[in-house]
């Protein structure tokens, strides 16, 4: 298939795994093979043990606008089609969320909708200062997913999540780190610079102790402290058993950079 009639290009950039959304003469407007494509896209990534970190972004002047209205205004979808397309974008960004090597968002233009849903999916979002963020879909008779009306209280809190789900209101990358929702806001053209420079320090962690680190925060609000504390022993246990922390004990005797080997 040529590249142009990709939904997702995936491109491995020693380790950091580059995928970008890739309909930018509908800005990136999320569509079921879009969805499959990015699902498969950061499987792919998983598997691969070369990487160890993975930046999402979007091609042209968008990151994604959400659904793509056009397409569904075409023509009416039955019952089935509908439920399949809404778990299509929910499945896209459970993957996101329960990658187990962190996700950096690079987000260039406008984040509306799904698209906030899927940057909001990965473990950091860096955003382009003027870039424009947003959940409309209850101003257009539509529902939001990817769990934000779960995620979003904890980024926020109660009060905010309402306001911004239940008005629709937009929101720039410097309003978006104001707000904690976003890791950093940069102007656009350092845009990719700080993506790959966040992801490269995150490729040089241990991935073991990563991954660890991933599945107990994102299990942090169904744990009670003293299973919290439970969970932590048996990570800081497994990771103790592995050469990852045999090269950093060595490594901090010797004052240089692990080597981590994610074993």
């Amino acid at each position: 298939m040529p590249e142009s009639e990709r939904p997702i290009l995936y491109d491995r950039r020693e380790r950091i795994a580059w995928i970008r959304l890739n309909r930018p003469h509908r800005l990136n407007a999320v569509s079921e093979p879009l969805y499959e494509a990015l699902e498969a896209a950061v499987a792919d990534a998983e598997r691969d043990d070369g990487v160890r970190a993975i930046v999402v972004g979007g091609e042209g002047r968008a990151f994604c606008v959400g659904a793509d209205l056009k397409a569904h205004r075409e023509r009416e979808r039955t019952a089935a089609e509908r439920r399949a397309y809404a778990w299509a974008g929910q499945r896209a960004c459970a993957r996101l969320q329960d990658c187990p090597k962190p996700v950096v968002a690079a987000v260039n233009g406008y984040a509306l909708g799904a698209g906030a849903e899927m940057a909001l999916s990965c473990d950091f979002v860096v955003m382009a200062e003027e870039a424009e963020m947003g959940f409309p879909e209850v101003g257009l008779g539509t529902f939001l997913g990817g769990g934000l009306t779960y995620l979003l209280p904890k980024l926020v809190g109660l009060g905010k999540a309402r306001e911004l789900i239940m008005l629709g209101g937009r929101f720039t990358g410097r309003q978006a780190a104001t707000l904690g929702l976003v890791m950093k806001a940069v102007p656009l053209a350092q845009l990719q610079v700080e993506a790959e420079a966040l992801a490269t320090a995150l490729a040089g962690q241990a991935p073991l102790s990563l991954r660890f680190a991933k599945e107990q925060l994102n299990c942090h609000p169904r744990l009670d402290p003293k299973t919290a504390m439970t969970s932590e022993v048996d990570a800081l246990v497994a990771c103790m058993s592995t050469e990852d922390w045999k090269e950093g004990v060595r490594a901090f005797a010797e004052k240089r950079p692990p080597a981590f080997r994610g074993i």
